[in-house]
């Protein structure tokens, strides 16, 4: 009888230990698989700057030329356009039209850019920075992944 006692005694508290490890092996697992992931991901998003960066500044069009691009922490990616033939000091009534144009414009070529597979793939999001001829900022447009997922 004494030795069912101490196994009724020691149950619980043997199995409140095996649970206690099993979540703590577990917590770790996921805590360090989730940043062991964030860092593949900003490693990737470097490497694609670094990639891009190589032929910039480029003309797009004849209307925009990418100066650069950059990566920045929390799985943001940043293209920072000229728009060549555009100054803020022109008063544009149109501005609400050109960034609808840009944006449906990005839009498309998230869709249709194997080279943009990558942010996709990452959900990554993504911003358009515009400055005019002179180097004056304009308008910047963020393009989250809940968009074009």
């Amino acid at each position: 009888m004494e030795n069912t006692f101490n196994l009724k005694k020691i149950m619980p508290i043997a199995l409140g230990v095996v649970v206690f490890v099993l979540a703590f092996f577990a917590t770790q697992y996921f805590l360090s698989s989730s940043e062991e992931d964030k860092a593949l991901t900003e490693a990737a998003l470097v490497e694609k700057a670094a990639e891009i960066n190589q032929s910039c500044p480029k003309m797009v069009d004849e209307e925009k030329k990418l100066e650069n691009v950059m990566s920045s922490p929390n799985n943001n990616f940043q293209f920072n356009y000229t728009l060549v033939n555009f100054s803020s000091t022109q008063a544009s009534d149109d501005m609400g039209a050109i960034q609808e144009d840009l944006k449906s414009s990005i839009m498309s070529d998230l869709k249709n850019n194997p080279e943009l597979e990558l942010f996709k793939e990452k959900k990554t999001t993504l911003v358009y920075y515009y400055s005019d001829r002179d180097g004056n900022a304009i308008f910047d447009i963020t393009i989250t992944p809940d968009l074009y997922q």
